[in-house]
């Protein structure tokens, strides 16, 4: 192992993971194992606490569907856990953020391998929607992994960078950036501003839950339905069959891309029947052109929310991620823009090559050794990019509505404090606080994502305490809050859920030794 480090970028994605380094003026994808991405899949093989990452781990699929984790990105945030029925493992249960590290921790080989350096640090790619809790289990997975993140990057803003758009001699100065991958899609509008060389998201715009994966399954879908039709035999049930059909429809995807029509072949897919059938692209397009339309709604959605841009205004359209490839996507993306998407850069690895230029950037600017900041001042814009709120973060009031403090898309990072809150009681002492992620007015139709108790409120009649709350948004779109009483002047803030910030050594002790403790009890990749 070469005792030189270097920062790299990380696409963690849905399906596939990639990760690149700035080497001389174009940045290079890992290709550690002879391809430029990975896929996002780890198999827990029995006997020997150690994992299978990447496509080695595919096979497992149908094999070992049982011990095998796949799309774990769409959990981030969220409280799913994986089981492990074997005692070889330390571990029994794997958060999605532990699932992720290993993961990374895959990438990082690859990177070490192709590029013979070992990386220590890393921008790794978030979906420019991506809720703050996701964000914040992304850190985590990180620190899992025993990556410094540099930064929590936009896919957009990663995608802009990759396609070089700040150097140009021609003035393209708005970019719609339409990333549709594995699992996720993102629509966000960026504007590029040469006289002070950097991109600036104006908004953006998801759904967290929409990507190939969705394309995959309604075509499974279709062909267990033509199955059945044809043998009687219904596969809803069988797990191994249903795998083993979701993973050849996602292969006939792929081959429809470039071809009319292709063939499925399943052997002994149920007792001694073999599965054929062929399909055609017009069947698949017929099959998921909702889903193509769900995200042109995202579009005018967003393009309906700012005000000052306009289809005319976007001088260019790049297609980020891998399921932008199908012919159905590109034609629909041309029609409702009016002009032929960019596909300069290979749509699987811009993200990744991005975020290596965004890590050589800040690399650069730090020296690695981390920066040294004044608690109270807010981290600046590094590299030329500036992110924004996905979401609009508030507080819960008593009559249940939704108190925003963050608005979306404020440009970040941004620290807001409210006052004026209040109590509801006569002598009331403590008061929980609720902060929710969202756009509705009602708060608990938005998500939410913390609570924390202020317990040190003055005695007084209901309504005399004015009590104050600061949210302060990184750059990484992680969130810290705090709240106080302002006759009093002390702070209660929130404890280890939200105030996890990687890299720059806010993070209790006992959260540091906590993660240390499972970084030591993750299987070996």
């Amino acid at each position: 192992m070469s005792s030189e480090t270097t920062a790299i970028g990380i696409d963690l994605g849905t399906t596939n993971s990639a990760a690149a380094q700035k080497v001389g003026e174009l940045p290079d994808v890992a290709d550690g194992d002879g391809d430029g991405t990975m896929r996002s899949v780890v198999t827990f093989e029995p006997g020997d606490d150690k994992v299978i990452v990447g496509d080695e781990a595919v096979s497992y699929l149908e094999t070992d569907p049982d011990v095998t984790v796949t799309s774990i990105k769409r959990e981030m945030g969220t409280d799913y856990t994986f089981a492990v029925d074997d005692d070889s493992y330390t571990l029994q249960e794997y958060t999605p953020e532990m699932v992720s590290g290993l993961i990374l921790k895959k990438a990082v080989q690859k990177a070490e391998a192709s590029f013979g350096t070992e990386p220590d640090s890393a921008v790794i790619t978030v979906p420019a929607d991506f809720p703050e809790p996701a964000r914040r289990a992304t850190e985590t997975a990180a620190k899992y992994a025993d990556i410094d993140v540099l930064r929590l990057l936009p896919e957009p803003s990663a995608a802009c960078a990759a396609y070089g758009l700040r150097d140009r001699d021609d003035p393209i100065e708005t970019v719609a950036v339409y990333d549709l991958g594995g699992g996720t899609f993102d629509i966000s509008i960026v504007e590029i501003i040469h006289e002070a060389d950097l991109y600036e998201v104006q908004g953006n715009d998801g759904k967290q839950k929409l990507g190939g994966d969705d394309f995959d399954e309604r075509l499974a879908e279709h062909v267990k339905s033509e199955f059945e039709a044809e043998t009687g035999f219904d596969l809803s049930d069988d797990h191994v069959a249903n795998i083993r059909v979701k993973q050849a429809a996602k292969e006939a995807k792929h081959k429809l891309s470039t071809g009319d029509e292709t063939e499925i072949r399943i052997p002994f897919i149920v007792e001694d029947e073999t599965l054929e059938q062929t399909i055609t692209r017009e069947t698949f397009e017929d099959l998921t052109s909702d889903l193509v339309d769900k995200t042109l709604e995202v579009c005018q959605g967003l393009l309906d929310d700012l005000d000052d841009t306009e289809k005319d205004d976007i001088d260019t359209v790049l297609l980020v991620g891998g399921s932008s490839k199908m012919p159905q996507v590109q034609d629909a993306v041309e029609d409702f823009f009016g002009q032929e998407p960019s596909k300069e850069v290979n749509p699987d690895e811009a993200v990744a090559q991005g975020a290596a230029k965004q890590a050589a950037i800040i690399s650069r600017r730090r020296g690695l050794e981390g920066e040294e900041r004044d608690p109270d001042e807010l981290p600046g814009e590094e590299g030329g990019i500036f992110p924004v709120a996905p979401d609009s973060i508030g507080i819960r009031l008593a009559d249940g509505s939704f108190s925003r403090i963050i608005e979306k898309n404020e440009s970040l990072p941004v620290r807001h404090t409210e006052d004026n809150y209040s109590t509801t009681r006569d002598n009331q002492t403590r008061a929980r606080i609720e902060v929710y992620q969202g756009d509705s007015d009602v708060a608990e139709e938005n998500d939410k994502i913390e609570e924390f108790v202020l317990d040190n409120i003055r005695e007084a009649k209901a309504g005399v305490p004015n009590i104050a709350v600061e949210f302060e948004l990184d750059e990484n779109g992680v969130l810290r809050t705090k709240a106080w009483d302002k006759s009093i002047g002390d702070e209660a803030s929130t404890e280890g859920g939200v105030e996890i910030s990687a890299g720059e050594g806010e993070g209790s002790e006992s959260e540091d030794d906590e993660i240390a403790r499972i970084r030591r009890q993750l299987p070996s990749v």
